[in-house]
């Protein structure tokens, strides 16, 4: 069952946290860190639009 806005702020946290650790893997010039850290940036970006749905679909479903 969810809970608040988002239905989970440990995600929400999670989500923000790889957000911000994506920064220092994207300003190397390693290939190979730079890939980690666009996969860090893609799970922070689906975890974005996946709160964003939990939070507006229950507006949407009226």
């Amino acid at each position: 069952m969810r809970h608040g806005a988002t239905g989970s702020p440990k995600r929400d946290v999670v989500t923000v946290s790889m957000l911000v650790l994506a920064g220092p893997f994207l300003a190397t010039s390693r290939p190979v860190t730079v890939s980690i850290g666009a996969l860090f940036v893609a799970v922070g970006v689906y975890g974005t639009v996946e709160s964003l749905v939990a939070a507006v679909g229950p507006y949407l479903d009226a």
